[in-house]
């Protein structure tokens, strides 16, 4: 966008002498709140024109739509002449972060599409040779040709990711209440959201007959999610998540050390939520219900006899509390 408007600067300053003192525009202007009004852009218009409002019937007419999605803030203008010939189109995509800011980036644009259409709009036909007695009558004034519509710049494909840390807290998984720290990177296809996180957790000792049992899970999940909701202040993504991990439980003060790892399977359902915080800053908060495929009991042997430490329950419970910072 930047070596574009810096063609246009050259490109309307070269052109403003010779169509300052060319016919008015009119501008039918459809953009979302938060974005500037037609009024401004014209006005910012004329100033890249060096021309001033005028009364005078239009002899050209813009429509311009802007549209923002995924946070890309993008407009397409198209220009016809008052027969409604079309006289060419552009589509463009701004590099100001806020919609209110492209002002003079829109301004630029249409005044240099103004600037090349004007002499097709408003040429005067060539005036006829005064007739004379035995001359044949003069032949019918030429029209000049719209210019053809120009090709809309091939739009790219835009996929906003995001990489996110969290501080986590279960319930159910481990002995007491399980905390830990994940990371998680997801990608939009608007509106299927797609990702991949890896997540640690540990809780705090479980005694037994004098001793301690300590035990970690450190898991992957691939996640799977459906943009439900987009506000400024407020995006709702219900996820599925496919999780593979590695319970490991250590123990200390026996007579022998026991140490067990087992691999655990879990199917979770969550809603993961953000929040604008600035342009590319998110907090993500992520609840989630946790289905183990396999749980085992962990028990130890004193003495000849079996002693129960722990075993994971049937349903298990998480919260991911974090930032996010998203990629354009």
């Amino acid at each position: 966008m930047r070596a574009t408007v810096a063609a246009l600067v050259v490109c309307t300053s070269l052109m403003h002498a010779r169509f300052a003192k060319a016919a008015p525009f009119e501008l039918e202007w459809s953009a979302p709140e938060g974005c500037p009004s037609g009024e401004r852009i014209v006005t910012a218009s004329l100033a890249r024109l060096g021309e001033s409002s005028s009364s005078a019937p239009p002899e050209l007419y813009v429509h311009g739509t802007v549209t923002v999605e995924d946070g890309v803030i993008a407009a397409e203008f198209r220009l016809k002449d008052t027969r409604g010939a079309d006289l060419g189109e552009r589509r463009v995509r701004f590099d100001e972060p806020r919609c209110e800011d492209i002002v003079e980036s829109t301004a630029l644009v249409l005044a240099m599409m103004i600037a090349v259409a004007r002499p097709h709009a408003s040429a005067p036909e060539p005036a006829s040779e005064p007739e004379a007695r035995s001359a044949p009558p003069p032949p019918p004034a030429r029209v000049g040709r719209p210019l053809p519509p120009a090709t809309p710049e091939r739009s790219r494909m835009h996929v906003p990711m995001t990489l996110g840390a969290s501080a986590v807290a279960s319930v159910g998984l481990l002995p007491n209440i399980g905390f830990g720290g994940a990371l998680r990177w997801t990608a939009t296809l608007s509106p299927v959201v797609v990702g991949v996180e890896g997540s640690f957790e540990t809780s705090q000792s479980v005694r037994v007959l004098g001793a301690e049992a300590k035990f970690r899970f450190v898991d992957a999940a691939a996640l799977v999610g459906f943009r439900v909701m987009r506000a400024r202040w407020l995006e709702l993504i219900p996820i599925v998540e496919a999780r593979g991990g590695i319970a490991v439980a250590s123990t200390t003060g026996f007579r022998s050390a026991y140490d067990a790892t087992r691999f655990v399977g879990v199917i979770a359902a969550g809603m993961l939520g953000r929040i604008p915080l600035g342009p590319a800053l998110r907090l993500e908060v992520l609840p989630d219900v946790r289905v183990p495929l396999n749980a085992d009991d962990f028990m130890v042997s004193d003495r000849g006899k079996l002693y129960h430490v722990h075993r994971p329950a049937s349903v298990e419970g998480r919260l991911a509390v974090g930032f996010g910072w998203e990629f354009p």
